[in-house]
């Protein structure tokens, strides 16, 4: 898989108006609630019970904290805590961490006849990223991965990033289709121009996006 700073230099798509796809990674394309986020929340209250010398009770109240207010807990952490963003990501995403996450074969099928290029926006790592494509059967899906370090870890969902993605493919927003499982995050990409899908088990769109799939539908009901 070719990183995302070097796959729009070399692909033709800008020259072709066809659908650039944007997807958010945990409980997108996969169901982190059953594979990743249990594990991934125990280690972000032992990294921060460490780092902060707080219990149990109070390392969960401030992620959730910092989650709600900045959008990510590592964004709260820079600002009040000066945490060293590349130590915190390493330590929440460990290799063992997506071990658990089955092949989808459906997924891929549906992957496939994308009538476009595909990518994955996460606010994790594209190490995690590809390790969690690759247990899906799907790595060679995507043309590449725009993670955190690429949005110099401020992360969904804010509009810089999202902005940053639209100079490095050099499309205009217009073309993007963007999967994501959070209404915040689907905000800021209709707000600058994108096409959106909330991925939800609701029957309608949250406030920022035009179209509503449960996991299931997304894939079986042609978008």
């Amino acid at each position: 898989m070719a990183s995302a700073r070097s796959v729009s230099a070399r692909c033709g798509w800008r020259r072709r108006p066809i659908p650039i796809f944007l997807f958010d990674l945990d409980n997108t394309l996969y169901d982190a609630n059953c594979h990743c986020f249990p594990r991934m929340h125990a280690f972000i209250h032992d990294y921060l019970m460490r780092r902060l010398d707080l219990d149990e009770a109070g390392a969960s109240a401030l992620r959730q904290h910092y989650w709600r207010r900045y959008g990510t807990t590592l964004a709260g952490l820079m600002r009040h805590h000066d945490v060293d963003p590349v130590e915190f990501l390493e330590a929440i995403h460990p290799p063992a961490l997506a071990a658990t996450v089955p092949e989808d074969a459906g997924l891929r099928q549906w992957l496939r006849h994308l009538p476009g290029p595909a990518f994955v926006f996460t606010n994790s790592v594209a190490s995690h990223a590809r390790r969690v494509l690759a247990q899906l059967g799907v790595e060679d899906q995507f043309v590449g991965i725009f993670d955190m370090h690429f949005a110099s870890y401020c992360g969904k969902p804010d509009a810089e990033v999202y902005r940053r993605i639209l100079r490095e493919l050099r499309v205009p927003s217009w073309r993007c289709i963007f999967f994501d499982d959070s209404r915040a995050n689907l905000r800021t990409a209709r707000w600058l121009g994108m096409h959106t899908v909330h991925i939800s088990r609701r029957r309608h769109p949250g406030k920022g996006a035009d179209r509503v799939r449960t996991p299931i539908q997304w894939r079986h009901q042609g978008g």
